[in-house]
C-alpha cells in the first residue's frame, strides 16, 4: 500500500512538473520577445537547436534497446534516409515553433497558450474523426462548445486578441496537433522519435536563420531564455511527459493538459504584469469545458467498445 501511494505521488508530482514546463514555454517566449532584444527567428532557431542537443543527450542517458539494425540506423546520424514520417514531423515541429515565436510578438502568454491549446485539440479531434469516425454525441457537443468559446475569444471587441497573433498561433496549434498525430504513426519510443525529429528540424532552422540574418538581433538574456525554453521546458518537459502518460489513462492525461493555459496565464500575470481579462476568463472556461467533455465522450466510447 505504501509503495502504491509513493508511486501515485511521484506520478502526480512529475505530471505537475511537465505541465509547468509546457506552460513555461509560453512565458519564456513572451518574456524574451517583450523584455529582451532577441528576434523571433533567432529565438526559434536557438530553441530548436538547444532542444535537439538536450534530447540527444537524454537519449544516451536513457538508452533504449534497438530491436533490429533498421531501428539502430534510424536513431543514429543517418539523417537523409529517415522515414518520411520523421521528415514530416520535423517540418511540423519547425512550423509550430516559428509560428509560436512570431505570434508572441502580439499576444500575452496566457492568451497565446489558450489559442494554441484549443487548435491543437481541435486538430487532433478532426484527425480522430477522419481516422476512426463514429464520434459520439458527447464528443460533438464538447467540440462545438470549444469552438463557440474560441469564437467568442477572437470576436471583435474590447480585449480581443490581435488578429495576426491569433492567426499565427492558430497555425502553430494546427502544426503541433499534426506533430502529435504523426507521433502516433512513428513506431519508436517517443524519446528517440523526438530526438530524431528535433535533429531533422535543424535542416529547416539553418536556412531560416540565415535568411533572417539582416533582421537578427541577439542579447545574452534572450539567448538564455531561448535555451531555457528549448533545452529545459521543451526537451526535458517532453521527456517527463512521455513517462507521465504511461502512468495515467489517455483521458486523464488529456484532461491534465487543460491546466497548461491556466498556468501560463498565471505566469504571465505574475512575471509579466499581463492582465487577466473577463473575456479571456469566460472564453477559457468555455473552451476548456468543451475539450474536457470531448475527452470524456471519447473515454466513454472506448469503454463501451472494450
Amino acid at each position: 500500500m505504501k509503495i502504491s501511494t509513493r508511486v501515485e505521488v511521484k506520478s502526480i508530482v512529475m505530471a505537475g512538473l511537465a505541465l509547468l514546463f509546457f506552460a513555461a514555454n509560453s512565458v519564456l517566449c513572451r518574456m524574451a520577445l517583450a523584455n529582451t532584444n532577441i528576434d523571433p527567428a533567432s529565438f526559434t532557431s536557438i530553441r530548436l537547436a538547444s532542444g535537439a542537443g538536450m534530447l540527444f543527450f537524454l537519449s544516451f542517458l536513457f538508452p533504449v534497446k534497438q530491436s533490429n539494425k533498421e531501428d539502430s540506423e534510424a536513431t543514429g546520424f543517418n539523417f537523409i534516409h529517415q522515414p518520411i514520417e520523421h521528415w514530416l514531423a520535423a517540418a511540423m515541429l519547425f512550423l509550430y515553433a516559428a509560428s509560436f515565436s512570431f505570434a508572441y510578438m502580439y499576444l500575452d502568454a496566457g492568451m497565446g497558450a489558450l489559442i494554441l491549446f484549443a487548435f491543437v485539440q481541435l486538430t487532433m479531434f478532426a484527425y480522430s474523426q477522419h481516422k476512426e469516425g463514429g464520434a459520439t454525441g458527447l464528443e460533438y457537443i464538447g467540440a462545438l462548445t470549444a469552438i463557440c468559446g474560441l469564437g467568442y475569444l477572437v470576436s471583435p471587441g474590447m480585449d480581443s486578441p490581435d488578429m495576426w497573433g491569433t492567426i499565427l498561433m492558430a497555425i502553430s496549434g494546427v502544426a503541433w496537433g499534426a506533430y502529435s498525430v504523426l507521433g502516433k504513426e512513428i513506431k519508436q519510443p517517443q524519446l528517440k522519435a523526438n530526438c530524431i525529429n528535433f535533429r531533422l528540424s535543424l535542416f529547416f532552422v539553418v536556412p531560416f536563420f540565415l535568411m533572417n540574418i539582416p533582421m537578427n538581433t541577439l542579447s545574452s538574456e534572450g539567448i538564455f531564455l531561448a535555451v531555457a525554453s528549448g533545452a529545459v521546458a521543451s526537451a526535458i518537459g517532453y521527456a517527463i511527459w512521455y513517462w507521465v502518460v504511461l502512468q495515467f489513462k489517455a483521458t486523464q492525461a488529456g484532461v491534465l493538459q487543460l491546466t497548461v493555459p491556466l498556468i501560463a496565464a498565471v505566469g504571465g500575470y505574475l512575471l509579466l504584469d499581463e492582465a487577466l481579462t473577463l473575456r479571456m476568463l469566460i472564453a477559457a472556461s468555455v473552451i476548456l469545458l468543451g475539450i474536457m467533455v470531448t475527452f470524456l465522450g471519447k473515454q466513454r466510447k472506448q469503454t463501451s467498445v472494450a
